[in-house]
């Protein structure tokens, strides 16, 4: 039973996990974008920044490829950013990351094959990636995605296109890369830690409002809860019109049963019939709830009197089936029921109806057990 509820603990957590990770996405992913239309736009004006890459140039950082990768970008942003909405799944969006990372590295690429510029690609490479790490730390495979085109970029012009290897260049790379790995690490638990927590919240209410509103014996509805579901039932159908049913169910010699069997088989057998009863209801609308002892009530939504005998029928049939031994009982070998039906009437309150219903009980009693009597 404990193996079983922690499944379910962790099947909740998974489900909840993977949803905030794809609601994360749908918003960060745009604000990645734009924040990424903020560098590209920056390409553009890398002309007016000449000044600090050396003061003393007469001539202007020139690049036509970079203005033309720019152009692309701008056009691609164009194009994605109305159909963004319909990425729903991991790789879609893995492959939209690899691409965007696939172009930095590009610029990367021609931005160090010119002396004027390799000032301006550490610091960009560096603002592209921890913009990244903020936006896609739930999604690891999207985030790297993204990054490693960058990451291999740099290690190809510094350490395979180089003959001196530029050991202060590389230390800077690992210590960059060391920052966001453990960065990631980190945002990552906080992540996955506030996701526990918000599941266990909810476990939590589920489980209070399960004992506030559910039978802990049988599963089915409490009395508190069949009191608000009719009186909220009464006010609908009489603001809508229409009309419904109730059938008032009561074990039959179960008093006998307790002295004959004991309380904890007593129990077993209310656990049984509540499951006979689930089983027989027309719609997930109507509610089964235990009344009290071995009381119990169907609320049948949209249901006339003769539409809850045809359920009351079913109900005999289905606990006749079940054959719960009962030594003791003056009617059969096996557990059975009676049962009082009431068909709601306009102006009647939710007391007259159980009431009436009760009173239609007491008839099926006095009538022989193990049937039903409408009242």
């Amino acid at each position: 039973m404990q193996k079983t509820t922690h499944t379910l603990q962790d099947t909740a957590f998974n489900a909840l996990l993977d949803h905030y990770k794809k609601a994360s996405l749908r918003i960060s992913a745009i604000w990645l974008l734009l924040a990424n239309l903020g560098f590209v736009l920056f390409l553009f004006g890398r002309h007016q920044f000449r000044v600090l890459l050396d003061p003393n140039a007469d001539v202007a950082v020139s690049g036509p490829v970079l203005d033309n990768l720019a152009l692309i970008f701008l056009v691609f942003f164009i194009i994605l950013l109305p159909v963004l909405r319909f990425i729903r799944s991991r790789t879609p969006a893995m492959i939209l990351a690899f691409l965007v990372g696939l172009f930095w590295a590009v610029v990367f690429h021609f931005m160090l094959a010119s002396d004027t510029q390799q000032q301006l690609v550490f610091p960009l490479f560096c603002m592209l990636i921890f913009t990244a790490l903020i936006a896609l730390y739930p999604t690891m495979p999207i985030l790297y995605s993204f990054t490693l085109p960058l990451w291999f970029s740099l290690f190809f012009h510094l350490v395979l296109l180089k003959e001196d290897i530029p050991i202060l260049e590389i230390a800077a790379m690992i210590v960059v890369s060391a920052l966001f790995e453990s960065a990631r690490i980190m945002l990552s638990r906080w992540f996955v830690l506030s996701v526990r927590r918000e599941c266990d919240n909810q476990l939590l209410v589920s489980k209070l409002d399960n004992l506030a509103h559910y039978d802990p014996l049988t599963g089915v509805a409490n009395r508190r809860q069949l009191d608000n579901q009719l009186e909220q039932l009464i006010a609908q159908t009489e603001r809508q019109g229409g009309t419904f049913s109730l059938i008032m169910i009561d074990v039959d010699y179960f008093k006998k049963y307790n002295d004959h069997y004991g309380h904890q088989a007593g129990d077993t057998c209310l656990v049984g019939i509540a499951e006979c009863f689930k089983q027989v209801v027309r719609q997930p609308a109507d509610l089964v709830a235990r009344y009290g002892g071995e009381e119990f009530v169907i609320l049948l939504h949209s249901a006339t009197a003769d539409d809850a005998e045809v359920v009351a029928e079913r109900i005999r049939q289905s606990v006749t089936q079940a054959t719960i031994p009962h030594a003791l009982s003056q009617v059969a070998d096996t557990v059975t029921v009676s049962q009082g039906i009431m068909q709601w009437s306009p102006g009647m309150t939710s007391l007259e109806l159980l009431k009436r219903a009760d009173g239609a009980l007491y008839d099926a009693k006095h009538a022989g057990r193990n049937g039903y009597c409408v009242g």
